[in-house]
């Protein structure tokens, strides 16, 4: 239910445009997205080598990993989490204040942000996990 949910929210439109590509976006993200590397062992890599060698309608950039793109439906094919960073967090950057009061824009945060916007969107409550420093707050 949560991601036939999370498809209906990404897809706001009624166009079908790009829905090979959200499916696959929302199957890596529920399958793949809890993995996290353990004893030396970086499962979420793991993950995207496997989906890459045995999904191949979708093809990811053999750069990075299958978590490093998101789906742009205006131009219906897969890109870079980086590339939605917007000015307005690099520019507001006050670097006398502590650099824990900041969360800094990377892939992690930025794809983090954008599934929990998603999410809230819909009236599901997400919940993080991970270690301290990881970037929950």
């Amino acid at each position: 239910m949560t991601i036939c949910k999370l498809l209906e929210s990404i897809l706001n439109t009624n166009e079908v445009k790009g829905l090979e590509y959200v499916f696959v976006f929302a199957c890596v993200w529920c399958l793949g997205g809890g993995f996290a590397e353990k004893d030396g062992i970086n499962y979420r890599k793991m993950f995207s080598d496997w989906w890459k060698d045995k999904w191949k309608i979708i093809k990811f950039p053999a750069k990075g990993t299958v978590f490093d793109y998101y789906v742009d439906l205006e131009q219906n094919k897969l890109d870079e989490w980086i590339k939605l960073q917007t000015k307005d967090i690099t520019e507001t950057l006050d670097t006398s204040k502590p650099i824990q009061n900041y969360t800094i824009p990377t892939t992690d945060t930025i794809s983090t942000q954008f599934l929990m916007k998603k999410f809230i969107q819909i009236n599901i409550s997400p919940l993080l996990v991970g270690s301290a420093g990881c970037g929950k707050t």
